[in-house]
C-alpha cells in the first residue's frame, strides 16, 4: 500500500481559533485556477496570499480536492475572507452555508487522514447519505404501585407534598402581606411615656431654702416654699396655686438655689396620668385620617383601641418639629407611681382607609341585602299560612252543614 505523508497539525489558543489546523496533501480550486493551501480546519483554510486577490468580508466559492486510492474528492465549499496578512502572507477565510451533510464529509475526511485509514467510495457515499438526526431516547415509566398499601403510601406521599409546598406559599405569601400592611397602614410611636398635667416651681431668685412644705398633699394659698435672699436680705414666699400633690422634690432645706432652678414639681388633684406619644411628621396626613391606638405597658399588659384626645390643630410650629405629640388615655387605671414610664404605642390607620370603607359599604350590602330576604320569605310564609287556614274553615263548615242535613 502506498506510504501516504504525514500530517501536521496546528493548534492555537482558544481565543484565536475555535478549531485545530491541519497540513494535509490536498488541492484547492478557485475559478478553476489552483490555490495552494497552507492548513484546513472544520471551521475554515488557510490559503497562500498571491494566488487570491481578495479583501476581508468577501465570499468565495473554492472546491477542495482530496486524494485517495484510485480517485479524488472534491468538496465545493463558500467561505469568507476573514483576514489577509502580508507579513505571513496568508489568507484567512471561513467557511458559511455549510449543510449537514457537507459538514459530516469534511470531518469524516479529517478523521480518516489523520487515522491513516484507506477511504473507499462506498464509505464516503455512506456519510453522503448520513441523517444529521438523532433519536429521541425514551424515558422509563415510572411503576406503578401494587396493592392497596402501596397506593395509599404513594397517594399520602404526593398529598403530603403539595401540602408543604401550599403551606411555604401561604406562609410566604403571609409574610409580604404583613410587610406590606405595616408598611401601609401602622405607625409606630418614635417615643411615648405616661405622664400628668404637672406644674414645675422655680425658684424667684438666688439664695437659701429656708422653708419647704412638708407632705405629699398642699391646698391652694398655702406656704410653698421661702428663699432667702443673698446675705440676709428679705425673704421671698411662695404659696401653692392649687390643691396639688407634690410629685417631686429638686431641693431640701438650707440649700442654696439659683434663680430659675426647679425647686418642685406639683400635679393637681383633678388631673389624671395620661400618655403622650410623638409620631413622624411624615405620618401626620394618614394620622388625621383615623386611627386606632394600642398600648403595651412595662407589665407587659396590652390594652387595644385606646381612646385617643381630640387631636390638636396642626399649626405651622408643629411643622418646624420633627414629630408630632399625640395624647392618649391610658386605657385601664394607673398608679401615681407610673408617671414617667415609657410605654410602646402603634397606631392602627386602616379604620380610616379606602379599603376599610369600601369593606364597610360591602358588608352594609349585605346585610341589607340579607335583611330584605328575610322579610320577604317572612311575608311569603305569612300568606301562605293564611290562605290554609281559610282552606281548613271552610272545609270544616262544609262538614258540619252537610252533618246537619
Amino acid at each position: 500500500m502506498e506510504k501516504r505523508p504525514m500530517s501536521t497539525i496546528t493548534h492555537e489558543a482558544e481565543v484565536q481559533r475555535q478549531h485545530p489546523r491541519y497540513r494535509l496533501p490536498m488541492r484547492c480550486l478557485h475559478n478553476g485556477e489552483p490555490v495552494p493551501v497552507i492548513d484546513l480546519s472544520v471551521g475554515g483554510i488557510g490559503v497562500k496570499l498571491r494566488a487570491l486577490d481578495v479583501k476581508p468580508g468577501h465570499i468565495v466559492d473554492i472546491i477542495l480536492a482530496f486524494p485517495f486510492d484510485g480517485y479524488e474528492l472534491t468538496l465545493p465549499m463558500r467561505a469568507e475572507v476573514r483576514y489577509a496578512s502580508k507579513e505571513h502572507g496568508r489568507v484567512g477565510m471561513r467557511f458559511v452555508d455549510v449543510s449537514p451533510r457537507q459538514s459530516n464529509l469534511l470531518r469524516f475526511v479529517l478523521n480518516a487522514y489523520l487515522s491513516g485509514e484507506v477511504v473507499e467510495a462506498g464509505d464516503v457515499l455512506d456519510v453522503v447519505a448520513r441523517r444529521n438526526e438523532g433519536k429521541t431516547r425514551e424515558i422509563p415509566q415510572r411503576q406503578q404501585p401494587v396493592g392497596l398499601a402501596a397506593s395509599a403510601a404513594q397517594y399520602g406521599r404526593s398529598m403530603a407534598g403539595y401540602g408543604l409546598i401550599i403551606a411555604a406559599t401561604v406562609l410566604l405569601v403571609g409574610f409580604i402581606g404583613t410587610g406590606i400592611f405595616q408598611r401601609l397602614y401602622i405607625i409606630p410611636a418614635q417615643s411615648a411615656m405616661i405622664t400628668a398635667d404637672l406644674v414645675t416651681v422655680p425658684s424667684p431668685s438666688n439664695g437659701q431654702v429656708t422653708f419647704i412644705a412638708a407632705g405629699n398633699e398642699i391646698q391652694a394659698g398655702e406656704p410653698l416654699l421661702t428663699i432667702q435672699g443673698p446675705q440676709g436680705t428679705s425673704s421671698i414666699v411662695i404659696d401653692s396655686p392649687c390643691d396639688c400633690f407634690v410629685q417631686a422634690r429638686y431641693s431640701r432645706t438650707s440649700n442654696f438655689v439659683r434663680e430659675g432652678a426647679p425647686v418642685l414639681v406639683l400635679r393637681e388633684k383633678t388631673s389624671s396620668p395620661y400618655i403622650t406619644a410623638s409620631i413622624p411628621q411624615s405620618d401626620v396626613l394618614r394620622f388625621y385620617r383615623g386611627a386606632q391606638a394600642i398600648v403595651e405597658y412595662t407589665d407587659g399588659t396590652r390594652v387595644r383601641d385606646v381612646p385617643i384626645e381630640p387631636i390638636p390643630t396642626f399649626s405651622d410650629d408643629d411643622a418646624a418639629a420633627e414629630h408630632f405629640l399625640v395624647k392618649l388615655a391610658p386605657g385601664r387605671k394607673l398608679d401615681d407611681s407610673a408617671i414617667g414610664q415609657p410605654v410602646s404605642v402603634v397606631f392602627d390607620t386602616f379604620s380610616g382607609s379606602r379599603i376599610r370603607a369600601t369593606t364597610q359599604k360591602i358588608s352594609s350590602g349585605l346585610s341589607w341585602v340579607k335583611t330584605t330576604t328575610a322579610s320577604l320569605l317572612a311575608k311569603g310564609m305569612g300568606r301562605t299560612n293564611t290562605r290554609q287556614a281559610g282552606q281548613q274553615t271552610e272545609s270544616y263548615n262544609g262538614e258540619r252543614v252537610a252533618n246537619l242535613k
